[in-house]
């Protein structure tokens, strides 16, 4: 994909639609700025946590988010918060 897009006076660039689209970017979307043989690079940053939720049958389930997420690392990060909590919620 290429397409011509302008910078404004705050130094700002907007992604089009289609692109955030097909990337899951969203508004607070995170981007990592590498300059590399005199281009520049945007990568999406994958995002770190989750917000999990419990559902009815008392299970831990990750809320959808269109972003990528590491599940295992969050449920480990839930389970050890809930066994300082003392138990499940």
């Amino acid at each position: 994909m290429s397409q011509s897009i302008t910078i404004d006076r705050a130094g700002r660039i907007v992604l089009p639609a289609e692109l955030r689209r097909r990337l899951n970017l969203g508004p607070g979307s995170r981007l990592l700025l590498e300059v590399v043989a005199q281009k520049i690079e945007l990568t999406p940053e994958p995002q770190q946590t989750a917000e999990l939720v419990l559902s009815a049958g008392r299970r831990t389930v990750l809320r959808p988010s269109g972003k990528a997420v590491d599940a295992a690392a969050a449920t480990r990060a839930e389970r050890e918060a809930q066994a300082e909590r003392g138990g499940r919620r």
